[in-house]
C-alpha cells in the first residue's frame, strides 16, 4: 500500500506546477472580471441616485432645448413668426431686384 501512496504522490508532483499556475490565471481573471462588474453597477446606482436626487437639471435642460425654437428673432428685435419670416425674405429680394434695376438704368442713362 505504501508503494501507491509514492506513485500517487510523485503523478501528483508531477503536474503541482501546471495546475497552480493554471488556478491562479483563473482567480486573477475572476477578480478583474468582478471587479469591473461591481464597477459598472456602482456606477448605475450612482447615476440612479444622482438623477432622482437633481430632477430640476434634467428638466432645464429640456425647457431650454425646447425655447430655443420659438425664440428665433428678426434683426428689429421683434420675434419671427412663419409669416414674418417669409415676408422679410420676400421684401429682401425685392429690394434687390430694383437696386438691379436702378443701377441697369444709371448706365444706360449715362450712355
Amino acid at each position: 500500500m505504501s508503494q501507491e501512496k509514492v506513485d500517487a504522490y510523485k503523478i501528483e508532483k508531477k503536474g503541482r506546477k501546471a495546475r497552480i499556475a493554471k488556478h491562479k490565471r483563473n482567480v486573477k481573471i475572476a477578480k478583474c472580471v468582478s471587479l469591473v462588474l461591481l464597477l459598472a453597477v456602482c456606477s448605475l446606482v450612482g447615476w440612479r441616485v444622482y438623477a432622482a436626487k437633481h430632477p430640476a437639471a434634467d428638466a432645464a435642460a429640456t425647457e431650454i432645448s425646447e425655447d430655443v425654437v420659438p425664440a428665433a428673432e428678426t434683426v428689429d428685435g421683434t420675434e419671427a413668426t412663419s409669416d414674418n419670416a417669409e415676408e422679410t425674405t420676400t421684401e429682401d429680394t425685392t429690394t434687390e431686384d430694383t437696386t438691379e434695376d436702378a443701377a441697369a438704368e444709371d448706365t444706360t442713362d449715362a450712355n
